[in-house]
């Protein structure tokens, strides 16, 4: 399979050169364009008690598409909000993600939930994380472009800029400051990554876009 992100960073997109027998899972709604040698089928997120929990706890579809092809065609996929899009190689190990943050993976991907713990819930990033783990290719999607930060020591991120991050990294919230300095600043919480280990962060926050927009918009 050949792979190439297009558009960048703004309105990233992937495509995808499938050779017979490769197959891709997408989240709903990502197809942008197929060639007809690619099939695709409907499924349940990993059946349907998984797919619940992905879809209760993990912000995932309750339904996901699979692309098999069946002879070389091209595959496009993107996601929703306008932004950067991350290609990473899994070989045996897990990362952790934010909501909305999967578009699509390869087979061999083994997508699932795990607890994320209240400081998650805190920062708004729930109280469950969703998990990617194994061997294969995974897309992330973010809202503006996507950046890649080594945590060596305590690293403050604003809530709503974590994207993904290792399971080597904890997190707890925290105020930005005083209470005076986090309300008068605009802060609030953030919350703050100790490693080692990486985490992925967007450059945006659609949460203060959709605030920022908002008194521009018809009553």
């Amino acid at each position: 399979m050949r792979t190439e992100i297009a558009g960048k960073p703004s309105f990233a997109h992937i495509k995808l050169a499938m050779e017979p027998g490769e197959t891709v899972r997408a989240e709903s709604g990502a197809m942008v364009r197929r060639s007809p040698q690619i099939r695709p089928r409907a499924a349940f997120n990993g059946g349907f008690f998984t797919a619940l929990l992905l879809k209760i706890f993990g912000g995932e579809s309750l339904f996901v598409n699979w692309f098999t092809a069946e002879a070389p065609g091209e595959l496009v996929l993107t996601q929703p909000a306008p932004g950067d899009v991350l290609e990473l190689d899994l070989d045996g190990n897990e990362l952790c993600l934010t909501e909305g943050a999967l578009i699509a993976a390869t087979e061999g991907v083994d997508i699932g939930v795990a607890w994320a713990g209240f400081a998650s819930w805190i920062g708004g990033e729930g109280l469950f994380r969703l998990t990617v783990a194994g061997r294969g290719k995974v897309w992330l999607g973010g809202f503006g472009a996507l950046v890649a930060v080594d945590v060596h020591s305590p690293l403050t991120i604003d809530t709503g800029h974590l994207v993904a991050y290792e399971p080597t990294i904890s997190l707890r919230t925290r105020m930005s400051g005083s209470i005076f300095t986090s309300l008068a600043g605009g802060e609030g919480l953030v919350m703050e990554a100790s490693g080692p280990g990486r985490v992925w962060l967007q450059t945006r926050n659609l949460d203060a876009f959709a605030g920022w927009i908002s008194p521009y918009l018809p009553g």
